[in-house]
């Protein structure tokens, strides 16, 4: 270890380095930030202050000291268990699920500490024992475990819009072997997912369930490969095995691993191309490098329409980081601004201007809502901004499960309020790296196109995912931004912590992993995203799978209540959607007010879960709870009970039509 003169911070800001003055700026803008927290207790207002702050101080620590030391490592004996006792606890996963059925809170905290245990092969393996091969087959092996034992425990689908996609389209085009069943649907003109699902179950003999598990769901964990690729042309091999295990982990990523849909194959799309991309901005590219690009564009396009967008920004993010270095963005003083041939500007603006034309031609053909898809589109974010945008008329950005409205605050109890934090805390331990890895790149000598696209592409995701839903305005839908976010996060992650390391001293090089090593894997196991199908805190977080008796009253309800859009079904969110989206039948929010349900709701179907779990109705001014709503209490006033199988019930007032059990 060699140590060096601390710099001085003042005569670092005076030569003009652009990493410190973005630092200093960061810190100053995080305590600008602290009074936007006593107008609205929105969680990603509480905390991203805090987060911005001690990347920042973190950044500047590491900058003055500059040590480059070297940390304590494992003794080989115990690099060398490591490995054997992660295989253990991905054992133990299988069993666990497999004799109690479903993913209990034992379950996730044996993954907690088996990701523990491959993050402390990432940070503390010393180099000769160091094994990119070994660590990446685990985090694949556990990324495969995690989401199959979340799908193969779970009685049909797990999520909201997987209803619509499989269980009713694709089922449909398998059995018709044509598009006709969405001719009217926005993915006629992106039936990439619908098509790859009939052709696996076509193509294996198989049903439409199993297929899906066999290609997408063994797909999703393998594609974290991609951000290993990646991030390995940039920074050291075990730093990029690092991206690949934080990106794994991550509960957004784990949700569409899950929650199997055309964003999960866009997802997939996005990271071929954020490394093919990587590889034409970094490397002399041949011709091939740069139509994969194009083919890898044209996937994402024809698969789903939010995922091309914003792969639209990302490969926009990558043109405006080659203006900025092209013209001597970082150090004005200097002559030497980075180069770029005549050939890559036209290359990338050719990409775009092609992935732009391709987007607005199909959009404009896509059939939605009685119009065409852009028109809708752009329609929706004009009324937007004249009904209801404002500065904090926050819409939030968690939209990725369709969860329900929020209403005023209803004064959350303490664990409403720790679960809150918990499904947050993973990704902004991810932003803080991320926030390093940024301040490192804006430093002359460390700059160069692809690392500073990562970072343009970050921050303009960001606006999308925070900036805008903080002026009211989610019309492009920030809840599905999440994990493709993740993705040029964890590599410029990479960069930051590969900085800290060399930089801080070895003791606080030390803390800094540690708490990373424990706390990442814990939050990121149980935060709701990535347990939809069965929550550890079943009282709190919301479940969007449905048992045996749940799903076979859907079938019976559907067959023997004549529902129609004038006389709904009224249940809870999410079992509504089940209706709506597999059985076809007109289902309604269940309003209740007073303790009932509303006398306006003709007829209700209750299940035990709205009084056991977190399940989602609405007060009688239209804003979403979650009450522990009894039998009685949705059953109440004249209703008779018409149906019930023990775990459900359908009770409709005196007069309405409806038949037996």
């Amino acid at each position: 270890m060699s140590h060096k003169t601390p710099n001085s911070l003042l005569g670092m800001l005076k030569s003009g380095r652009l990493d410190i003055i973005g630092a200093v700026g960061g810190l100053l803008a995080a305590v600008l930030m602290l009074p936007l927290q006593l107008l609205a207790s929105q969680v990603y207002i509480q905390t991203l202050p805090l987060v911005l702050g001690v990347a920042s101080v973190l950044y500047l620590l590491a900058s003055r000291t500059e040590s480059e030391s070297t940390i304590a490592t494992l003794t080989p004996k115990a690099a060398r268990l490591l490995p054997s006792l992660s295989v253990v606890g991905i054992a133990v996963l299988v069993a666990l699920a497999t004799f109690q059925g479903n993913r209990t809170l034992l379950y996730y905290d044996v993954a907690a500490m088996t990701g523990m245990l491959i993050m402390a092969q990432v940070f503390f393996t010393d180099d000769g024992e160091f094994s990119p091969t070994l660590i990446l087959t685990q985090v694949v092996l556990l990324g495969l475990v995690v989401r199959l034992t979340a799908l193969m425990t779970s009685p049909g689908y797990v999520g909201i819009d997987v209803w619509s996609h499989v269980s009713n389209w694709t089922t449909a085009i398998y059995q018709t072997q044509s598009l006709d069943p969405i001719a009217n649907r926005k993915y006629f003109a992106s039936p990439l997912f619908h098509l790859l699902v009939a052709s696996a179950a076509l193509l294996f003999d198989l049903g439409v369930r199993e297929a899906l598990f066999l290609s997408l769901a063994v797909a999703m964990p393998i594609s974290v490969l991609f951000v290993y690729s990646t991030t390995k042309l940039l920074v050291g091999v075990r730093w990029a095995v690092f991206a690949a295990a934080a990106y794994a982990m991550i509960g957004h990523v784990v949700e569409w691993g899950i929650h199997l849909i055309p964003t999960s194959l866009g997802l997939i799309f996005f990271l071929a191309i954020l490394y093919s991309l990587t590889r034409v901005l970094h490397l002399d590219y041949k011709l091939r490098d740069f139509v994969l690009v194009v083919v890898f564009s044209v996937a994402v396009i024809l698969t789903h329409q939010i995922s091309a967008f914003i792969m639209l920004v990302f490969t926009g993010a990558g043109l405006l980081a080659q203006f900025a270095l092209s013209f001597g963005l970082f150090n004005p003083r200097m002559s030497n601004a980075l180069d770029f041939s005549p050939q890559d500007t036209v290359n990338l603006s050719g990409l775009i201007a092609f992935d732009l034309g391709l987007i607005t031609f199909m959009w404009s053909l896509t059939p939605y809502q009685g119009g065409t898809f852009l028109a809708t589109i752009f329609s929706y974010l004009q009324n937007t901004i004249d009904s209801s945008a404002g500065f904090l008329a926050l819409a939030g950005p968690d939209g990725g499960t369709g969860g329900a409205a929020a209403g005023p605050d209803r004064g959350m109890t303490l664990m409403q309020e720790l679960v809150q934090y918990i499904d947050v805390a993973g990704f902004l331990l991810l932003l803080l790296l991320t926030i390093v890895g940024s301040m490192y790149v804006l430093r002359r000598e460390n700059a160069s196109h692809a690392t500073f696209t990562g970072v343009v592409a970050t921050v303009a995701m960001l606006v999308f995912v925070f900036g805008f839903p903080l002026f009211g305005i989610r019309t492009f839908v920030p809840g599905r931004w999440f994990a493709f976010l993740a993705a040029p996060m964890a590599v410029i992650a990479a960069l930051g912590v590969a900085f800290l390391v060399k930089n801080l001293t070895p003791r606080t090089a030390v803390i800094v992993l540690l708490i990373f090593t424990v706390a990442f894997p814990t939050v990121t196991a149980v935060a709701s995203h990535g347990t939809l199908d069965s929550p550890p805190f079943a009282d709190t977080q919301t479940r969007y799978s449905y048992t045996d008796a749940e799903l076979a009253a859907t079938s019976t309800i559907g067959d023997i209540q004549p529902a129609t859009t004038e006389r709904p079904l009224h249940t809870d969110h999410p079992y509504q959607t089940v209706f709506d989206r597999r059985e076809d039948v007109p289902t309604k929010p269940m309003t209740v007010a007073n303790g009932s349900a509303s006398t306006a709701n003709e007829t209700v179907v209750y299940r035990d879960y709205q009084q056991q779990g977190a399940a989602y109705v609405r007060d009688g001014f239209g804003f979403s709870y979650q009450p522990s709503l009894s039998e009685q209490q949705a059953c109440s006033g004249s209703r008779d009970v018409t149906y019930t199988n023990g775990e459900v019930t359908m009770c409709t007032t005196a007069g309405s039509s409806g038949g037996g059990s």
